[in-house]
């Protein structure tokens, strides 16, 4: 093969792949879309509603929707459920499914939601990272060295050694950078409507820190939230939903009344507080989709495959 037929081959492997990842995603969303439709219309949904939603409480994980998704998500959310605080997962029922709405990471987006919580008179709760919000600071992940070097494989490093690669691509998690969460203005806006509340310092990995590290991002945060908003700060959600006995110790002892989890399932007075449990939402789902996911099955099965077990856990590392 000369040079010119080398040239075009290897152009026309280029554009091969190029039409071939679109069409592959497109592939996938169908897909979804009709295994979604499977759920709702053979009845498992109806049947994960009246067995285990009950009156119980879904804590439902949103990260950075559109306001218009959320929008379609919160008005099929009303004919199904109540809304309730966070505050309220362990109260008892009034024999009606009931939902609760949290947000992780405090991204920077979550600002324009505000409208949509006000119209379906929802009071959700966003879990900020306390040394990320109000300050010129990304987070880690959405630094553009964390797309070269693999989310993925970050997260399953020891955090000395995902910090240490982070910095070979020029992030520091305490140094300037472009914000990428709320800001102090953004949250003083959102305060009437929203309880903020803790997700560590710096988002790491828990269960890959050590004790001094683990404990500090815990307490610490606690302390930043209620500093930064002048309220108190009660709640805190694992990072990535890694946890372990060593973290749940730590929420208890600095202070939090409650800990949410990516375990799947349903809560309730005799759930425990600091290991609550929860389902997590595509932020990009379509309303059936988004439906589909309230019965928690595609997170089981995932889950499962991923080693989780038959309990709904969220897979460890």
């Amino acid at each position: 093969m000369n040079k010119t037929q080398t040239t075009g081959a290897s152009m026309r492997s280029r554009l091969s792949d190029s039409y071939r990842g679109p069409r592959m995603k497109r592939y996938k969303a169908l897909v979804k879309e009709m295994l979604a439709g499977f759920v709702l219309m053979s009845g498992l949904a109806w049947c994960t509603r009246k067995l285990l939603w009950r009156d119980r409480v879904a804590v439902l994980l949103y990260h950075d929707p559109d306001p218009d998704t959320l929008d379609r998500h919160l008005t099929y959310l009303g004919k199904l459920c109540e809304f309730v605080p966070l505050t309220d997962v362990s109260a008892p029922g009034r024999g009606r499914p009931r939902v609760a709405i949290t947000l992780d990471d405090g991204h920077a987006g979550n600002a324009k939601l505000l409208p949509v919580f006000i119209k379906h008179k929802v009071r959700p709760t966003i879990f900020l990272c306390s040394r990320i919000v109000g300050r010129p600071r990304s987070h880690w992940w959405l630094h553009p060295g964390s797309l070269r070097v693999g989310h993925e494989r970050l997260k399953r490093m020891t955090n000395d050694e995902r910090l240490a690669a982070l910095a070979a691509q020029g992030y520091q998690q305490d140094g300037d950078d472009r914000p990428t969460g709320l800001s102090i203005e953004q949250m003083q806006a959102m305060r009437e409507h929203v309880d903020f509340q803790a997700h560590t310092r710096f988002h790491p990995i828990l269960t890959h820190c050590s004790d001094a590290e683990s404990k500090a991002e815990i307490s610490d945060s606690r302390h930043e939230i209620a500093t930064l908003l002048q309220q108190p700060c009660e709640h805190f959600a694992y990072p990535n939903g890694n946890y372990g006995e060593r973290e749940v110790e730590f929420v208890r002892a600095a202070g939090f009344k409650t800990a949410r989890t990516c375990d799947i399932g349903w809560n309730d007075q005799h759930t425990d507080p600091y290991r609550l449990r929860t389902i997590i939402i595509d932020d990009a789902a379509s309303t059936l989709r988004f439906a589909a996911q309230l019965s928690g099955i595609a997170l089981f099965l995932r889950y499962l495959r991923e080693g989780g077990g038959w309990r709904g856990k969220f897979p460890q590392f």
